[in-house]
């Protein structure tokens, strides 16, 4: 059946009609297919997945996880979202996989994880992602987040929640490291946890996840994390901090009593005391900063004193430099709340939920697995900058292809021209030969 459209300007007319040939919008995939088969990545899922295939007709737990991550890469938010694939030959084709899974195969596959489950599995991903990347930092950022819920599912319930006090949710951990960034840690906790419960696992894991030859010197964390058992494990370790710290109490009738304010720039000054908070072990370093002009929010902090003047920042830290370097250092921390954002936005972590908590905790993890793959890619690709995954499925996963064939060969027909070409030929150097043109007739019909 045809139908007859007419452009929205100039009034041409159109005619529509439909075809069977095997056309996919997602042919840039085929740079992710490269990245996986060059690194590994069926071998590394086979070693860390426990599920074995019990019927002749099970689908591979391998295909089902390359599924999920390529629904995550094409702007899936939902288990259901991914259904959409399932029609497309091209994606099928360009991952090698059998079938791909519908949404149901995909929510019992995650069922199937338990606690035990989702510490072997991505314990093992991770390691073995982390030896494969590059990390030439040596500054261990940790920070928790928020990730409402809108069902029943397991975990989620109130707790601190300063957008919408009323919304159950989840509260994860996620440590970052290095500037291209990777994500090298991620557990999902109940939404009723505190930012410090469980801390010093946390860091002991992920110190330990961690290749050999990676030394940690500094860690930067939010104010969550300003507790006591957390700062001595940190201070056990050796490793030099800056910490955000809260403003109890105590805190704040110190600060009112601080009279030596240096004024950095207009507008801005810092100071310093020596404090020890109720239940603290040992005197602490505190760097205070305060701001007067609201219009250049540089010091994220908050009104005291009833002085609408000023916005109030501290900063707990074992560093023994002056207190603007402390407070310059500490406020790149805040590219860690840049890469959540992205991780919510672009591959849509706080979006994938069943009922089951390991369950969302396996999907959670896998999207971070995810993301530090498309961190490579770009890396394998000589990408000076970093770029999000928008970006990304702007410029190079979407992409129009027409899957054909030339004899046995199968042959993806990519729509490109211009720069869009030439920029795709340079990411598809990086990870397949060439060939004689007549060989791959690409942007043929």
């Amino acid at each position: 059946m045809a139908y007859q459209a007419t452009s929205l300007l100039g009034g041409r007319k159109i005619g529509i009609a439909f075809t069977d040939k095997a056309v996919t919008p997602w042919g840039g995939l085929t740079l992710f297919s490269g990245l996986a088969r060059q690194i590994g990545l069926e071998q590394a899922l086979r070693e860390a997945l426990p599920f074995q295939l019990t019927s002749p007709n099970a689908t591979d737990p391998v295909e089902i996880v390359l599924a999920f991550m390529a629904g995550v890469l094409t702007g899936s938010r939902r288990l259901a979202h991914i259904e959409r694939l399932r029609w497309d030959e091209g994606v099928r084709q360009i991952l090698g996989v059998k079938r791909f899974v519908s949404d149901t195969t995909l929510a019992r596959f995650f069922q199937r994880f338990s606690a035990g489950g989702v510490t072997q599995v991505f314990e093992s991903l991770m390691r073995w992602q982390l030896g494969l990347i590059t990390l030439t930092e040596d500054i261990l950022d940790l920070d928790s987040s928020i990730m409402e819920r809108y069902g029943k599912q397991e975990g989620a319930f109130l707790g601190y929640n300063p957008k919408k006090h009323r919304r159950p949710s989840h509260h994860p951990l996620i440590a970052t490291l290095g500037k291209r960034p990777w994500v090298v840690n991620a557990w999902l906790r109940s939404g009723n946890t505190t930012s410090a419960s469980n801390a010093e696992q946390f860091l002991e894991e992920t110190l330990a996840l961690l290749p050999t030859a990676t030394a940690i010197r500094y860690l930067r964390a939010d104010s969550g994390f300003g507790v006591e058992p957390f700062l001595s494990r940190v201070e056990d370790k050796k490793l030099i901090y800056t910490v955000a710290a809260r403003f109890t109490k105590g805190l704040r009738n110190l600060t009112a009593g601080v009279t030596n304010w240096r004024e950095l720039e207009p507008g801005i000054e810092v100071s310093e005391v020596m404090f020890q908070a109720h239940g603290w072990k040992r005197i602490r370093r505190v760097v205070l900063i305060r701001q007067r002009a609201k219009e250049r929010d540089f010091v994220r902090g908050r009104e005291l004193f009833n002085l609408p003047g000023y916005l109030y920042q501290a900063i707990l830290t074992n560093r023994t430099d002056a207190p603007e370097d402390v407070w310059r250092f500490y406020r790149r921390h805040a590219e860690i709340e840049t890469k959540i954002r992205e991780l919510k936005w672009d591959y849509g972590i706080d979006g994938f939920a069943q009922k089951k908590f390991f369950a969302t905790e396996a999907m959670f993890r896998l999207v971070c697995v995810t993301y530090n793959l498309m961190s490579l890619l770009q890396e394998k690709t000589g990408q000076q900058g970093y770029q999000t995954l928008g970006t990304l499925r702007a410029q190079l996963l979407t992409c129009a292809a027409l899957v054909g064939h030339d004899g046995r060969k199968t042959i993806l027909r990519l729509s490109l021209a211009g720069p869009w070409r030439e920029r795709f030929e340079r990411a598809l150097g990086s990870f397949f030969p060439t060939i004689k043109a007549n060989c791959a007739p690409v942007g043929a019909g």
